[in-house]
């Protein structure tokens, strides 16, 4: 894992263990992170049974791509 996976696992593992949505979203929306990777992350997150870095290292690994088209035609 990278260091900037590791930190965003730190900071998301402390905000939600606060339960600290609001926080979430904006650390999220500050990373630029794209919405559709905000709202996978963010249930992902939510169904762990136990809340650590290391797991959430994980779910960022698996679900941190969009699935969304940077190049959208009309």
């Amino acid at each position: 894992m990278n260091a900037l996976i590791e930190l965003e696992a730190t900071t998301l593992t402390t905000l939600f263990s606060h339960g600290d949505v609001l926080g979430i979203r904006m650390f999220m929306e500050h990373m630029n992170m794209p919405l559709d990777v905000q709202d996978r992350l963010y249930d992902e997150i939510s169904a762990l049974k136990h809340l650590d870095q290391h797991q959430v290292c994980k779910v960022i690994e698996t679900f941190g791509q969009s699935q969304l088209s940077e190049r959208l035609s009309y």
